[in-house]
């Protein structure tokens, strides 16, 4: 076998080099591409609230595949907001409350890394009570009011924010 390593063979390596990545990026032009695995599903299709003995359950039901939250440990969970109180009942770890002004228009990916910092301990019973890959049951900390309330579910992985559908929920 003969190799040649002068300078003009060189530039051939890199201009191959260069043509295959071109190759590459016009043949995922127009196509998304997910690494497997990594971006968490957030999607709630529905949201319902019961009392009982004076605590509020609050069940949401949609696509929350937390999966890889289990396996790797990156904040993940539900925040419900009334107005700017909030609870923050992440899939791990113990509730969170507090009042945000930041979410009185609602929450943006953005602001997560800031609503993460905020509040604390929540007061009992809060918690959460039940995780699926399609549904999510938490019990509310005392104070919220009847009436409109608002759940998003929320992840961040590697840095970035990521958040489901914002829905709204009838709390009694």
């Amino acid at each position: 076998m003969f190799v040649c390593f002068d300078a003009s063979h060189r530039a051939t390596a890199r201009q191959r080099t260069a043509l295959l990545a071109l190759v590459a990026v016009l043949l995922t032009a127009g196509h998304r591409v997910d690494a497997a695995g990594t971006d968490p599903t957030l999607a709630l299709s529905s949201a319902e609230a019961a009392a009982s003995g004076g605590a509020v359950l609050v069940r949401l039901q949609g696509s929350l595949q937390f999966d890889d939250s289990l396996q790797f440990s990156f904040p993940a969970g539900v925040v419900i907001f009334q107005g700017t109180q909030f609870v923050r009942l992440p899939i791990t770890g113990a509730a969170v409350s507090g009042s945000a002004a930041l979410l009185a228009g609602g929450l943006a990916p953005a602001e997560l890394p800031a609503l993460l910092g905020l509040g604390a301990p929540a007061p009992p019973p809060a918690r959460l009570v039940t995780l699926t890959p399609s549904s999510l049951s938490v019990v509310l900390p005392p104070g919220f009011s009847a009436g409109a309330a608002t759940a998003v579910a929320y992840a961040i992985l590697e840095g970035d924010a990521f958040l489901s559908n914002a829905i709204a929920v009838t709390l009694p």
